[in-house]
């Protein structure tokens, strides 16, 4: 909430080409000098299957009120987030 308007909201346009955002509020793989190298192939290939997968099926979280974020090595759901998975019409096999 002190960086994000609607922080619970999501808001997939707030990282849309032109965005400015604040320093250090998206840091999916660290940052600084420690920052992961493979960050740039994992943000490519999360936007592929992401994109895939959406085109495809239609994605409802069955816990969504129950799930809190812990923070170990990394950043997890718990206790995990179920979904249903049914495939939409306007899939492109």
């Amino acid at each position: 909430p002190q960086v994000w308007e609607n922080a619970e909201q999501f808001t997939p346009e707030r990282f849309g080409p032109g965005k400015r955002n604040p320093a250090m509020a998206f840091i999916p793989f660290g940052g600084g000098s420690r920052s992961c190298i493979g960050s740039a192939f994992g943000l490519m290939e999360a936007r592929l299957t992401i994109g895939r997968i959406l085109r495809q099926y239609d994605l409802e979280p069955l816990n969504a009120s129950k799930i809190h974020i812990h923070m170990g090595a990394t950043l997890e759901p718990r206790p995990g987030v179920l979904m249903r998975v049914v495939a939409n019409r306007k899939s492109d096999k």
